[in-house]
This record gives C-alpha cells, structure tokens and sequence, in this order.
C-alpha cells in the first residue's frame, strides 16, 4: 500500500546512535514496501554545504538544505530519513514547519557514555583541542522538548530503538499495520536495494517485531 511520504529526522549528540538506527531504519521501511532514503547529515554536508563551517548560522544553513532535499522525497511519496544533529531547537522548528508529516526521534543518550564508548575519539580529540565548536561539548546541543519519539540509546539496543520507531509510524498511520499484508520489496519498482544478507536480516528482524 502507498502511503503519504514523510521524514523522520533523527537528532542526538554525536555518537548517540543516528547514522545506525538511519540505516536500520531505511531499510525496514524498504522491506516494507516503501521508497526510503537515507540522508546521512556529514554526507549532506560534503555534498551540498562544502563551504559551511560549524558557526550556528552555517549550522542552520545545513539543516535546511537536509530539509529541501527530504522535502523533495516526501513530495514523491518516499520516506527521507534524516540523520543529523541539528543542535537548535529553532532550525529544527524550522525543519518541521518546512517538512509536514514530520516525526522527531530524539536518540537520548549521556554525555558521559558517548565519551566512554566513542570508538572513533571524536570526544577525546575535541577535549584534547579545548572542545571548540563540538557539539555537546564547546557548542551547545539543545534536546527536543517533546519529540515524537525517544529512544534511550545508552540503555537500548539498536533493534528495540527501531521498534520504537515503527510503532510510532504504524500508530500515526505513516506504515501499514502489522496486519495489514504489506510484504517485503526492494523499494518502490521492486528493484533490490541491498544485499540478500541483509534483507533476510530485516525481514527477520520485521517480522518479530509482527510488521511482517
């Protein structure tokens, strides 16, 4: 069944868990049936914004073009998913008044365990250099008051994070009920959009969650 495109965008302090639960995402909502797109927010960055710097109003200026650019693909009926900080509570007002069927997931996870668990040293790198304009630590993240959804990611698995989502969507009538018959495809013209590895993995994970 077709059903009317949408974002989810997905904001957190780094390493909270946005481009993993993005990818997840978009590919159960594929194995769902619908045309999913994942729009990673550095990847934006580097692809649209290569002379933004990270000063609130260049911020700003990102989370925008991440907006146009899953306006577009809610327009043509497909679900944007949107991994990206935007650390302001005003662009991300600006995102949903700009976007319609819109649903923020808030990946709330504690400074502290995104520090202990940052494989990467993003956090440790930023310290060593006086913090600057990371976010989180010298440039500030503000949490969305009352998003559509919370996934508790220092407690919860990448898996019970994604069920959360997907009650929200079936809930809000964004995705077809469990019961409802939708079957797996590779996305809207059925061409296969990941590997069978994978596929089997999501359409296993769906149907435990009862979506499949």
């Amino acid at each position: 069944m077709i059903r009317p495109g949408f974002t989810v965008w997905l904001t957190g302090l780094p390493v909270s868990g946005k481009t993993t639960l993005g990818r997840m995402l978009t590919r159960a909502l594929r194995a769902l049936g619908m045309g999913a797109v994942h729009l990673e927010g550095s990847d934006i960055r580097r692809a649209l914004g290569p002379e933004l710097d990270f000063s609130p109003e260049d911020r700003r200026q990102a989370n925008q073009r991440a907006a146009w650019v899953a306006s577009r693909i809610a327009q043509a009926g497909g679900a944007a998913v949107v991994s990206a900080i935007a650390p302001s509570a005003a662009a991300r007002r600006e995102a949903r008044a700009m976007l319609g069927e819109y649903v923020e997931v808030f990946l709330d996870c504690p400074l502290e365990q995104l520090i202990n668990r940052d494989e990467r040293q993003l956090y440790a790198r930023a310290l060593e250099s006086g913090a600057g304009e990371f976010t989180g630590l010298g440039a500030p993240y503000e949490p969305p008051a009352d998003p559509e959804v919370r996934c508790l990611t220092g407690r919860e698995t990448p898996e019970e994070s994604l069920a959360k989502v997907l009650a929200y969507l079936s809930e809000a009538g964004l995705i077809a009920q469990p019961d409802e018959g939708t079957s797996p495809a590779g996305g809207s013209d059925g061409e296969a959009v990941y590997s069978d590895e994978e596929e089997a993995e999501i359409v296993a994970r769906l149907k435990d969650l009862g979506y499949l």
